[in-house]
C-alpha cells in the first residue's frame, strides 16, 4: 500500500494541474453583410443558388494561413461560426435579393448558380501578409454549363493575425460581389 503512496499523490497533483487549465473557446468567426452596389433591372426571373462548394484546399471550419514551408495552418484561437460555404452561400442570396437582379431565388432548380471557393488564405511568404480569395462561378441550365467566371485577387493587411487577415478578405469579398452582380448582368438572357 506505502508503494503505490507515492503513485497516487503524483495523479493527483497531475490531475489538479490538468483541471486548473483553462481552455478558451476559439472565437467564433463571421463574414459580415457587405454593401449594396447599384440597384439592377430584374434580369433573371429566378434562379437556383447552391451552397458554395469548398475546394480541397481549403477548411470549412478553420480559417487557415501559410508560412514559408508553403504548408497550411489552422490559426489556433479562431474558428468559423458557422461553416464557410454556408456563410458565403448567404451572403451571395443577401445580394442578389438586394440587388434586383433575381425575381425569386430557391435552390434546386433551373437555371443554377453554383459557387466553389478555390482559395481563402493568410499568406505570410512575402514582406507583408496577404489576404487571398480564389473564387469559380458557373451558371447551368440543366447540365450543360453556359457560362463560367474565375475570379482571384489578394490585398496586403496589418497587423498580422486572422482579425485583420479577415477584414482585408471582407474587402475582397464585396469586390467579387460586385462583380458577381455585373458578370450576372451581361450574360446573354
Amino acid at each position: 500500500m506505502y508503494r503505490l503512496l507515492p503513485l497516487l499523490l503524483c495523479f493527483l497533483l497531475l490531475a489538479g494541474c490538468a483541471g486548473s487549465v483553462r481552455r478558451e473557446a476559439p472565437t467564433p468567426l463571421r463574414l459580415e453583410p457587405v454593401a449594396v452596389p447599384a440597384t439592377y433591372a430584374e434580369k433573371l426571373p429566378w434562379l437556383s443558388v447552391e451552397v458554395p462548394r469548398i475546394g480541397a484546399a481549403v477548411d470549412h471550419h478553420d480559417l487557415l494561413y501559410s508560412e514559408e514551408d508553403f504548408l497550411r495552418r489552422p490559426y489556433a484561437r479562431v474558428r468559423w461560426g458557422a461553416p464557410l460555404g454556408q456563410q458565403l452561400g448567404d451572403l451571395v442570396v443577401e445580394q442578389l435579393t438586394r440587388s434586383g437582379l433575381v425575381g425569386a431565388i430557391q435552390q434546386g432548380g433551373d437555371p443554377r448558380l453554383e459557387i466553389e471557393v478555390v482559395e481563402w488564405l493568410h499568406d505570410y511568404r512575402g514582406e507583408a501578409p496577404q489576404a487571398r480569395i480564389a473564387l469559380r462561378s458557373s451558371l447551368y441550365r440543366g447540365e450543360r454549363v453556359v457560362a463560367q467566371w474565375r475570379w482571384a485577387d489578394s490585398t496586403p493587411f496589418s497587423p498580422e493575425g486572422p482579425l485583420p487577415g479577415l477584414a482585408a478578405q471582407q474587402r475582397l469579398l464585396e469586390a467579387w460581389l460586385a462583380e458577381l452582380l455585373a458578370w450576372l448582368d451581361g450574360l446573354p438572357e
